[in-house]
């Protein structure tokens, strides 16, 4: 009987002691750090993330799941980090939603989408190139639609729905300024403008072809004179006068 008592007090110490065993066990494998992104995680302790390890790297275990790792460990032997893969990965943004397609029983439906330049104002596009004003802006159903561009870019909405914008057209440059015409009083004025190279040195020009030293310098007054090339180089005017 004293054996049986014996033997019943020790199972009972047994089973009494299984759970501070099973407790020190999951302490010592560092579950309290496991999943909460603390970076408290030592070495071959569990992980769920990269975040979870003083390492920051949770390579793939053999079991399954992931365990820390030294980074330059894992990326050497093959594992990784990031629990399955070479790490991970930011999430890529959603791709933009693809413009809705051209409604050809609307009006001017025949002129979206073919670049032709003959959509009217308010009529449907899918590009600048579509519209007779070369503005396609957006709309408000997530289309785009043919404006003026002044108007389009005054409030906000702007050209280059489903492309980039078509440049607007730039404006000519100035014509050149007139050449000043010849005094008919000065000498020589019958040898100017004609390009004969007929002028004689600081008789007027309007062109290197007018003297017979091919050098039209500008003049103080804003008109030209023949003058001897080496001269005119060398003072800073130049030749080529208009």
């Amino acid at each position: 009987m004293v054996r049986i008592a014996i033997f019943t007090i020790m199972a009972a110490a047994t089973v009494m002691a299984l759970p501070q065993q099973l407790s020190a066990r999951q302490d010592a494998a560092g579950s309290a750090n496991v999943g909460n992104g603390a970076g408290r995680q030592f070495i071959t302790g569990g992980c769920i993330a990269d975040a979870d390890c003083a390492s920051t790297c949770c390579a793939p275990a053999a079991n399954g799941g992931g365990t820390c790792a030294a980074r330059l460990v894992a990326e050497g032997d093959g594992r990784g980090c990031g629990f399955g893969g070479a790490g991970a990965a930011a999430p890529q943004a959603p791709p933009a939603p693809p413009a809705p397609p051209a409604n050809n029983g609307a009006p001017g439906g025949q002129n979206v989408g073919n670049g032709a330049g003959l959509q009217f104002i308010t009529g449907q596009c899918l590009a600048d190139a579509d519209c007779a004003s070369t503005c396609c802006a957006p709309a408000a159903n997530g289309s785009g639609s043919c404006a003026a561009r002044l108007v389009a870019e005054a409030d906000g909405r702007g050209c280059g729905f489903g492309g980039a914008a078509v440049a607007a057209p730039q404006a000519p440059p100035p014509p050149p300024p007139a050449a000043p015409a010849a005094d008919p009083n000065v000498p020589g004025s019958q040898n100017v403008g004609n390009g004969a190279g007929q002028q004689f040195i600081t008789g007027q020009c309007l062109s290197d072809a007018d003297c017979a030293s091919t050098c039209c310098a500008p003049r103080a007054n804003g008109g030209g004179s023949c003058a001897a090339r080496l001269v005119a180089e060398a003072d800073g005017r130049g030749c080529g006068f208009i």
